[in-house]
């Protein structure tokens, strides 16, 4: 019997070293120095936090920075041995497995805080004997490696503690609305009392089994001696109250967050962005973004207020179908919100809901109601009313339907610093929601005359004058199938000849065309893509006025590459970002190693697409649009402001783009299909006025934005107009060259 004895025992250890030892990995060296995948934060440009996003909700914290309390709770809520065993404590085994034989069943468990982290890290959670024994042999090789204030750091960040909450920062700032450091001994007791079972003892679910839980570990901490008995009984009655996890995220910043979250997925794998817990700080203003937000709203508010509520919908065919389902309706009250029918009489006091009878309140009577034809202005809601039309309301403490009614159009605003690219503020619509669509930058609409600055430009850096004369006259081109197409301008009529400066600020479409056409369709093409213009563009004569579709951001990101003297460069919205140690300030243009991944940030200047005096004259001729032409309600005196309104066909979509001497600013208005806003509403009525409330919130300085050396003034009847030096002006008889009278760059003769 003892040979046998002795040749099992051999065999065994065979066996054990063949399949347990030789199996695992000696080295752990790695995780002195790993970090469990952490959130990323996103920062605002005067370090408010303004959104989080994970793989794991989880912050790293190096256990210098608890206070003792913290840790102490979690040895003395599951392994008070901790610091006595060499990873498994052989005595807490037995003494389990006692329990749980008198017990029948299993009642308590046997595993150290070294074994729970070897099991989530390493040997993951299969049940059987096996796993058990490797996790033993780890958990004694992970607590030589890394000594028990390494392990007790790691598992305090890795721990699993309820509510998507993984290690003890991001459980501290989610149940208690602070930092893991400013923890006291109750609130570091009431999540180590949540290890075994996260979910069935979390404060979110059953406030009374995680007070219970947090009694039972501050009693361990009196039998351990971290407590007395009068401090722990302190701590008894406290009251946990949660903040709003949301709290951060508030729909202002929902657009512009939403942008830099898929900014950071397009430059890094997920992986590595969460591996060092990015800390990603961004160039949004807020108070800027509050003033682009409610600009944003005016544009629709405003709108909807002159022209009224959409088309009604065509009438029911079988209205008594639709009241008879409705028969047994209780009578509305106050605070319903309801569909009623419009009976046979057209009366509006006698609205149909079911067997009862609504009267609409006299004062929406009156609503004005926009017709399906742009052409013909909005009328009076009684006066196109008809049997069995639906109408939605509410009821009122009077008893009466007030009409639901809400803005029907959309609205999107960018403001980008010209010098840096960044984008300091977005709205994206105004109903975006995180992650949700985002009109800045993806609604694809088309720009109308707000394109053609691009079409001067190519003409100017093809050797053309702003005081170029063409003639305004009509036109007409093959379009295919043997049509023609005959562009004209708005409000019909034309106007013979003129400068090119004077047909930018009339935004004459003829001349437009003839220009792109004289130049190239391809060279407007290339000359738009080069400023910034990123969607896919057309290449026919009608790209002139605006066909092809673009981005809000596109056209900010174009016209600041023309107020950047032609200096092209990507929007910047993260400014740099920092993490764990990991990296340090990855600034916007340049790389750094992440993980496996080279992080490069947008902001890198690429080679001119314009000559600084090609986009001094463009910039040049755009203050005249404003000065004298279709956005002179955005005029100020002294004010250096240059931009471009566009209208497309049917008053589909309204634009102003701009500039002012240190920001660009784009405001598209429109619908998110192919309806029109209604008759009148241009790009100066419509998005002009909020173009103007986010210009003046910038407080700009006075003058002019300096002009580069190549650039003589002339002036022109009455205008002062750049030209570039050596540039004869042949097409202008005697123009007379006297130094100016206000504040502008130095004259050159």
């Amino acid at each position: 019997m003892f040979v046998l004895g002795i040749v099992a025992a051999i065999a065994g250890y065979i066996w054990f070293d063949l399949n347990i030892l030789r199996a695992l990995p000696d080295d752990l060296s790695e995780y002195k120095n790993y970090r469990p995948p952490s959130a990323v934060e996103v920062y605002a440009a005067d370090g408010t936090k303004v959104d989080q996003f994970y793989a794991d909700r989880r912050y790293w914290i190096d256990i210098d920075d608890v206070p003792d309390h913290v840790w102490q709770a979690f040895v003395a809520a599951e392994d008070r041995r901790f610091f006595e065993h060499p990873g498994v404590d052989a005595l807490g085994v037995a003494r389990a497995i006692l329990t749980n034989y008198r017990a029948g069943r299993t009642v308590q468990g046997g595993s150290t805080l070294t074994q729970q982290l070897v099991k989530k890290l390493i040997v993951g959670e299969e049940r059987s004997y096996d796993r058990k024994v490797r996790e033993a042999v780890l958990a004694m090789r992970l607590d030589r490696e890394l000594g028990k204030r390494g392990t007790l750091e790691l598992y305090m960040n890795y721990v699993a503690l309820g509510s998507g909450n993984n290690g003890v920062e991001a459980a501290s700032r989610d149940y208690f609305g602070i930092p893991a450091s400013e923890m006291d001994a109750g609130q570091a007791s009431l999540l180590a009392g949540l290890v075994p079972a996260p979910s069935r003892y979390s404060p979110r679910r059953s406030m009374e089994t995680a007070f219970e839980r947090r009694r039972i570990v501050l009693g361990g901490m009196v039998l351990m001696g971290y407590l007395t008995q009068i401090e722990a009984d302190e701590f008894l009655d406290d009251v946990v109250p949660l903040p709003n996890r949301e709290a951060g995220e508030t729909p202002l910043e929902a657009a512009y967050i939403t942008q830099v979250r898929r900014e950071i997925r397009q430059l890094l794998p997920v992986d590595d962005a969460f591996s060092v817990g990015l800390q990603v700080h961004t160039a949004l203003d807020l108070e800027l973004q509050a003033t682009v937000v409610a600009a944003g709203q005016f544009a629709v508010d405003a709108h909807y207020e002159r022209q009224g509520r959409r088309a009604l919908a065509s009438p029911l065919a079988d209205v008594a179908s639709y009241l008879a389902v409705r028969q047994g309706l209780a009578a509305p009250v106050e605070g319903d919100c309801i569909d009623v029918v419009v009976p046979r009489t057209r009366r509006l006091d006698g609205l149909l809901f079911g067997s009862h009878i609504v009267r609409l309140q006299r004062s929406d009577r009156s609503a004005r109601i926009r017709l399906p034809d742009p052409d013909f202005p909005s009328q009076s809601l009684s006066t196109v009313v008809q049997s069995g039309h639906v109408l939605s309301g509410c009821i009122t403490e009077a008893g009466e339907l007030a009409l639901a009614g809400q803005p029907w159009a959309q609205s999107a605003v960018v403001v980008i610093e010209n010098e840096t690219g960044q984008v300091l503020a977005m709205s994206g619509g105004t109903d975006v929601v995180l992650e949700g669509f985002v009109r800045a930058t993806q609604a694809l609409r088309q720009p109308g005359s707000s394109f053609k600055p691009y079409v001067y430009a190519t003409a100017l850096r093809d050797g053309a004058s702003q005081l170029d004369v063409m003639t305004d006259s009509p036109l007409s081109l093959p379009a295919g199938g043997g049509k023609l197409w005959s562009p004209k301008n708005y409000g019909g009529g034309f106007s013979g000849s003129m400068t090119l400066r004077q047909a930018l600020a009339r935004s004459v479409n003829t001349i437009a065309v003839r220009l792109a056409l004289s130049v190239g369709v391809d060279e407007v093409v290339g000359v738009a893509n080069g400023l910034g213009i990123s969607t896919p563009l057309r290449r026919d004569p009608t790209i002139a006025l605006g066909s092809s579709e673009v981005t809000p951001m596109d056209q900010a990101v174009a016209y600041a590459t023309i107020a950047r003297d032609g200096v092209p460069i990507q929007p910047v919205y993260i400014t740099w970002v920092d993490g764990n140690d990991e990296i340090v300030d990855v600034v916007a243009g340049e790389s750094q190693l992440i993980g496996n991944s080279v992080l490069t940030l947008p902001g890198a200047r690429g080679e001119p697409v314009l000559t600084p005096a090609v986009a001094y004259e463009t910039r040049d001729m755009l203050r005249q649009v404003v000065r004298g032409g279709t956005a002179r309600s955005a005029y100020i005196p002294g004010m250096d402001r240059a931009g471009k309104t566009g209208t497309t066909n049917d008053n589909v979509d309204a634009w102003f783009v701009g500039m002012t001497r240190n920001h660009t600013i784009a405001v598209w208005v429109g619908t998110d299909g192919t309806g029109s806003l209604g008759k009148s509403e241009t790009g100066g009525r419509a998005a002009l006025p909020s173009w103007r409330m986010v210009a003046d919130a910038l407080n700009e300085p006075e003058g002019l934005a300096a002009s580069p050396p190549s650039i003589a003034w002339w002036q022109y009847g009455g205008d002062w107009i750049a030209l570039t030096r050596g540039q004869a002006p042949t097409s202008v008889v005697n123009p007379r060259m006297t130094p100016a009278n206000e504040p502008l760059p130095e004259f050159v003769p």
